[in-house]
């Protein structure tokens, strides 16, 4: 688990504008979106976001869908930049011990980085979950990576190692969101993903002035991210010095932007130890399930 104090959230925070510029709002699928928002007589429109954090995408959902009711769900309280809106909730509850006393309650629920080893245990069982909590025509949105370092051809580089970690999920625990979306079958009317590369620092040529603010906040993001993950890879059976050497490397190369890699990863981690200068590979996936509440 990543901390949850007041330097996470603002990180978190961070994280939360560079994804919503690079996708040119909060979320993909908007016609879905509004569709399962959309006001209606006889009941409330409803959103759960799992694994909350900072409450960032909560409360701007509450502001865009001020008829509807949006509940942000996560293991410790919110550190909130702003006031939210009334239409906003939080809840302090771990997703892990399961969701369906909750079922048919929401249109829309989000889970943005909130991966397998990184907040839920079993995520194929947690997207079983959801089916049963979302209405006739609701919409599930992820956002999700993994962790291979590529070159910049975007070929898979092998990974550096210093001895194996006593436990831990490892680069190949990252679920396959939209697979495992394909393998659920009949319970989507439709699914859909966009694969998005973000540079780490703004080493692309002919970058866009928007394109190099995007890349700069996904620089500083990993700045931050090399401190909030410490504690977790030594719980996971790492030497602080190996962890301490990975830390120090990753925020130099970073820093001045040597070489040219590509990293797909989810929250921008990399401890991979290479000298390089990173790109990041963003998956976001929906699906929409059969059916519309009335």
């Amino acid at each position: 688990m990543l901390p949850a104090d007041v330097a996470e959230h603002g990180r978190l925070d961070l994280q939360h504008e560079m994804l919503k510029k690079q996708r040119g709002g909060l979320f993909y699928a908007p016609q879905a979106i509004k569709r399962a928002l959309a006001p209606r007589e006889d009941s409330q429109p409803s959103v759960l976001d799992v694994g909350s954090g900072s409450g960032s995408w909560v409360i701007e959902m509450g502001r865009l869908f001020p008829h509807a009711e949006v509940v942000g769900l996560d293991l410790a309280p919110a550190n909130l930049s702003s006031t939210p809106p009334p239409n906003c909730r939080f809840e302090c509850d771990d997703a892990n011990l399961g969701l369906l006393h909750h079922k048919g309650c929401f249109d829309v629920v989000n889970a943005s980085c909130v991966t397998q080893g990184l907040g839920i245990t079993n995520y194929r069982k947690f997207m079983d979950e959801v089916v049963e909590i979302l209405r006739p025509g609701g919409v599930f949105l992820t956002v999700a990576g993994d962790l291979h370092v590529h070159d910049e051809n975007r070929n898979i580089l092998p990974l550096i190692n210093e001895g194996e970690p006593a436990k831990g999920p490892g680069v190949d625990a990252i679920p396959k969101i939209y697979n495992w979306l394909q393998d659920q079958g009949n319970a989507w009317e439709s699914i859909g993903q966009k694969i998005v590369y973000i540079p780490l620092g703004p080493w692309e040529d002919d970058m866009s002035e928007e394109n190099k603010q995007i890349s700069e906040f996904m620089r500083q993001n990993f700045f931050r991210m090399i401190q909030s993950v410490r504690p977790l890879l030594l719980s996971y059976g790492w030497f602080d010095e190996t962890v301490d050497k990975w830390s120090a490397g990753a925020h130099e190369e970073v820093k001045i932007l040597k070489n040219k890699y590509y990293i797909r990863v989810c929250q921008g981690v990399v401890w991979d130890g290479l000298s390089a200068d990173y790109l990041d590979h963003w998956f976001f996936t929906w699906a929409i399930k059969p059916g519309q509440t009335i």
